[in-house]
This record gives structure tokens, sequence and C-alpha cells, in this order.
């Protein structure tokens, strides 16, 4: 009997029932009773369990929404996949994604998209969410990928990497697109797990349980990171010592689901050595830190008010502080910035099918930020001599969205949120989506405008020394046109091909102006790029349980004067494959990671090609524990990566700097 209901799941799955059928993670299905018939079909249930996982996306509109009916490019990472390849942050996942690539400058952690990035950013123009709260702080609108990350791997359910502007539902930060991550809840958990693991370059150590059913549960996680620090050498910095290269983290979290009632509260604190010395600092000195923290509370409830209408309302609270320690090459003692901000906001919105089943439907809300922010900078031998910039200001916004769909084959979304902002213009961002699609093939057209109000770092931070504020500044703007095709010709088979144009505007970017007889650094909207290409992906996965995926970007890339942009890629790839379970016991899966070359702010400097080949073993079930062993970067050369001008000396120009090598790690954990 049960093996005649997982024969007809997968026929309906394979018939185009995807959107139907609720997600089971790979690792929780039941299984079935021994039968000589029962693991093909087994193996059938495992495939089609997680065809629906990948098919289901959640970030792009604040609902669920099937990869074929979501106005946006998506790659979705499931936790199998996450813990197959051995990824240990959330960075090293993001780097399998088509037309992703990512820069890490031993400071942070730099998520590029289609040869789009600004040098030196935080990550400012990407939304992070994890379980829908938003991560991005209004100071300097960080949001960190790799150990600074406010979320354990261990901890993740799904990935979600939604490309492009969706400013017409979040607003600000929402540019170059959301990257969406999904916690695994009490039924997708062990009751009680822990790991550690390890390699030269440092170690980590996490645990945490969950308890309950689907509507009633709590979970909670720690995750400790130490880096011990890497040899570097730069031509003109000359070779650093991994005692400066040294970095600590801590990750918290504690989520509970009550009916429909929902709270989460996490927080994190990273504490990063600077080898590369920016701003005039010493090069290599192990005093030179940055130290960020942060926490972060949300609490929500949706309920269906009738058939046709769900409401949720959302309240969330959050506080954050930067601090860095620059010793100043000039001899004149440490330098000090702080930043603190603290915001407090609350959302209401409902969805309601004006039209029964998916014909016609409305997505509205609106949402009120308050937020209080503060600068201060001063040399530790005066520490009563301080700059002090406070700033405080709100954001209010309203969005709608409808979607139909008239014919069976034909559908459509147009949306448009306005959002207003106390002390910078207000602004409008619509959306709008065609989608054609039968049960295995399908075609959308999309546009989309953004926007990203500058930080109050970026807008308002005059430290009376280096940096003086700019009343002029304003919000970047982000246009994006994109036509897509997919494919799912079988049961395990997904193919998606990309054509696009994306044109970002008034970029903010760092720039010198004279104050007196004083040059300072401003930041102000001068920069302008400009991104048109083609991106493809795929991904396989059969009854044995063998996976594969390949994806790749090829974009022309310009400034405002037409020229090949700096630091931009003219292509990226990407593909790995993961065996079957070998023995019983263990999986072998391997992938390569390739970037074009990059030009660089220096004339005639390139940053060059690279390849980067990974492999991991893991061993999913060795009577309650499990083991990974993997070898990052097994080609042992150093990605090159573009420099911004933050590291540049007096008498000599950066042009670029080098990524982590050859690294063996190792991964034991224990759950029950």
């Amino acid at each position: 009997m049960k093996a005649a209901l997982v024969g007809a799941a997968v026929v309906a799955l394979a018939g185009g029932a995807w959107a139907d059928v609720p997600r089971v993670a790979v690792e929780d299905l039941p299984p079935l009773p021994a039968a000589p018939t029962d693991g093909a079909q087994t193996q059938l249930a495992v495939v089609a369990a997680t065809a629906v996982e990948e098919d289901v996306v959640v970030g792009a509109a604040k609902r669920e929404q099937s990869l074929g009916n979501v106005a946006s490019a998506v790659t979705v990472l499931t936790s199998d996949r996450l813990r197959r390849f051995g990824y240990r942050t959330v960075a090293e996942a993001l780097r399998g994604a088509a037309g992703i690539y990512v820069v890490d400058d031993h400071y942070t952690e730099r998520v590029g998209v289609r040869g789009l990035q600004v040098l030196g950013d935080f990550n400012t123009r990407w939304l992070l969410l994890i379980d829908g709260a938003t991560v991005n702080e209004p100071w300097n609108q960080f949001a960190g990928v790799g150990w600074d990350a406010p979320v354990a791997i261990d901890d993740i359910a799904r990935i979600e990497v939604i490309r492009g502007p969706v400013s017409s539902v979040y607003g600000t930060n929402a540019f170059f697109g959301i990257i969406n991550v999904v916690t695994r809840g009490a039924t997708e958990s062990p009751r009680a797990w822990g790991r550690i693991g390890g390699s030269p370059l440092g170690g980590q150590a996490s645990a945490g349980f969950a308890v309950g059913d689907l509507d009633h549960q709590l979970r909670a996680s720690v995750t400790a990171a130490g880096r011990l620090g890497d040899e570097l050498t730069v031509p003109a910095l000359g070779t650093i010592d991994r005692e400066a290269d040294r970095a600590r983290s801590v990750a918290v979290s504690l989520v509970g689901v009550y009916a429909g009632a929902f709270a989460q509260l996490r927080a994190y604190q990273r504490h990063r050595g600077l080898p590369f010395a920016p701003y005039q600092s010493v090069v290599g000195d192990p005093d030179t830190t940055a130290t960020d923290s942060l926490a972060m509370l949300e609490g929500g409830y949706t309920r269906e008010l009738t058939s046709r209408l769900v409401a949720t309302v959302r309240g969330y609270a959050s506080a954050y502080r930067y601090r860095d320690a620059l010793v100043l090459e000039d001899g004149s003692g440490t330098f000090t910035d702080i930043g603190d901000s603290r915001w407090a906001g609350v959302e209401a919105r409902g969805r309601y099918a004006l039209v029964g089943g998916d014909r016609l439907g409305l997505t509205a809300g609106a949402e009120v930020t308050l937020i209080d922010t503060e600068s201060q900078a001063y040399y530790d031998a005066t520490p009563d001599d301080v700059v002090v910039v406070p700033k405080a200001f709100s954001l209010q916004g309203l969005y709608a969205e409808v979607d139909a769909r008239p014919l069976a084959w034909l559908a459509l979304t147009a949306g448009v949120r306005a959002d207003r902002n106390s002390i910078l213009e207000d602004r409008v961002s619509p959306r709008a989506a065609l989608f054609a699609s039968g049960e295995r093939y399908g075609a959308k057209l999309l546009y989309a405008e953004g926007f990203r109000n500058p930080s109050a770092y970026e807008g308002f931070f005059d430290d009376g020394i280096q940096f003086v504020a700019n009343p002029a500044i304003g919000a970047e703007t982000i246009r994006s046109f994109e036509a897509v095709v997919w494919a799912r010709p079988r049961l395990g088979l997904t193919a998606r091909a990309s054509g696009f144009r994306w044109t970002a505007d008034r970029l903010v970017e760092q720039d010198t102006v004279m104050v007196g007889t004083e040059t300072r650094l401003q930041f102000a909207n001068r920069g302008r790029l400009q991104s048109t290409g083609a991106e493809v992906e795929a991904s396989y996965r059969d009854a044995e349980g063998w996976l594969g995926f390949v994806g790749g970007a090829v974009m022309k890339v310009e400034d405002g004067d037409g020229a090949r942009a700096i630091g931009a890629p003219r292509w990226t790839a990407s593909a790995g494959a993961s065996s079957r379970l070998l023995l019983g016991r263990f999986h072998v899966s391997t992938e390569a990671l390739a970037i074009g070359e990059r030009t660089t702010r220096v004339e005639g400097e390139r940053a060059p090609a690279h390849v980067t080949w990974n492999l991991t073993l893991y061993a999913p079930s060795l009577g309650g524990f499990d083991a990974t062993v993997g070898v990052r970067n097994l080609l042992g050369t150093r990605e090159q990566v573009p420099a911004p001008e933050d590291y540049d000396r007096p008498s000599e120009l950066v042009p670029t700097l080098p990524g982590d090598g050859r690294e063996l790690y190792a991964r034991l954990g224990y759950r029950y």
C-alpha cells in the first residue's frame, strides 16, 4: 500500500503538480517496508521530494511561489547539497550558484553577481534575510555571509539566491538581489546535535536542539569559530605574519513557533584582524582590528481570516555596533571609529484571492521603521577629544502586487512600492513579469526597478580627520530587463537560461575632496555600471542518489564612460558532482569554480583568471555520527582579487590581494 502511494506521488510530480505537494526534507522521508521492489521506489520518492523542495521560493514576494512563476531568476541551494559539498558558511555555498562570485579580502566576504560588484562593498546591495528578518543594519548596511553571518550552516534548510532588484516588495537594499536563508524546523532537524571541525587555518564548533512539531516548536543553536590566520604576501605590502589575520566569532539563535505565531532571537559578534591595513594603518599589526556585534529580535503572527484572506503582522527590533582600531603608520597612535545603530519597526500585510484558485490575487502591505544611528571617532591618546555624529530618521513603505492567470498556460505579475525616507528623497519601485508555461517547459519576461539608500556611514560620517560628510548624497538606482526560459524535461532534471541587461546608476563610491587645504575622503553618487549578458544553469539528481549541477554566465560590464568596469569578470562558471552513497556509507563530491580575468584600479595590472577545485567526502550516518573530510582549493593557487583604494599606501597603489591557499579540513558531528 505504501509503495503504491509513493508511486502515485511520483507520477503526480512528473505530471507537473509541483506547487501543490508539501516540501519534505530528503533525510526525513520515512523508510518503506523492506521488499525487493521498494528500493527503487524509495529513491524515486527522494528525488520527487527534492524536486518539490527546489521548486518552491518564499523570499521573492513574501509568499510561496513556484520557480516558474517567480519574477526573478532564482537558484535554490538545499540542505542536502550544503552537506554533501561540505560547505561551512553561506559564502562557500553561494560560490556554486550560476553568475555568483565571492571576493574574500580577509576583511569580509563580498558577493558579486553577473559582473556587478562595487570594490570594498560590505554586501550592502544584497538584502540578507534569515527566516524573513532583515540582517542589513542601517549604520553601514553590512550583511555578513561568512563566519560573520548570524546563522550556522547546520541550521539551514535552504538558501534562495534571488537575482535582480526586488525593491517593489522590500524597499532599500534589495538592489542586486536577495539572499534568503530559511532555517530548519523541528520536523526537519534532529532532537539535538553537535559538530566540531578544524583545519590548519582554524576551527569551529556548533550545537543545537529542536523539540516539537510543525505548529508548536522550540529550537536553539550556538556556533563559535576561530581563525588562526594565514601567512600572506602582497608585493606592495610585503609578507604579513599570520597573527595579523586572526579572527573569532560566535552566533546564537532561539526560535519558537506556536500555532500561527513565530518569534526569533539572533545575535553574533565577530572580531577580525585586518592584515592588509586599511586607511594608512600599520601593515601586519595584530592590534589593527575590527569588531562588530548584532542582536535582532522579530515576532509575528499569521492567520487565515477567511478562505480567501490570509493576514500577517510582525514587529522587529535590533541593535548593532561596529568598532575598528587602526594603528596608524604616521606614529600618531591608534585611531578608533565606532558606529551604533538601533532600529525597530512593524509590518502588516495580507494576501487576498480575488478569484478562486490562483486565477487572480492581491498581496499588499505597509511597513514603518524608526532608526537611530551614531558615529564616533577619536584617537586613543585623546579619548575626550571625540567627534560624535548622531542621525535619526524613519522609513515608511506601502506596497501592492497583483498576480493573475487568465489562461492555464499564461500568467502575469505587476507590483509597485512607494518608500518615504524622512531625510532623503522618496522612491517608487515598480516590477512586472509575464509567464508562459506548460507542465515541463516555460518562459518569463521580467522588468524591475530598485534603489538603495546610502547608509548613515556613507552619508553623514565626519571624523574631522579623514572623512567629511556629503549633504548632497542620494539613493542609488537600478533597472533590470531579463528573459528566462526553463525546462524540467524529466523528474530530477531542471535547466534555466537567461538573457539580461542591468543598469545601476548613481552608485555611491569613495571620492576625494578638498576641505580648506586638506584632502578628505567623501562618499558621492558618481558610479554607473551596466551588465549585459547571458546565464545558464542546470541540476540533476537520479534515483540512485547521484547529484550534479553546472552553471555559468558571460557578460559585458561597462562603467559610465563605456569602458570595461574595474573588477568585473567577463565570465564565471561552476560545476559539481556528488556520488550516490558508496558502500552504503559515504558520498564523494567535487566542484570546480572558475572566474575570468579582472581589471584593477592600477593601469596594466590584472587579477588573473582562477580555478578553485574542491573535493569532499561526506558520511551522513555512522551510528548517530556524521563525518566530513575535504580539501578546498586543491590546486593550491591563491586567487588574486581586485583591491579597493582603502589599502593603498602614499607611495604605492595596491592592485590585488591574495585569497586563501589549499585548506584540508574535517568535521565530526553527532545527532539523536
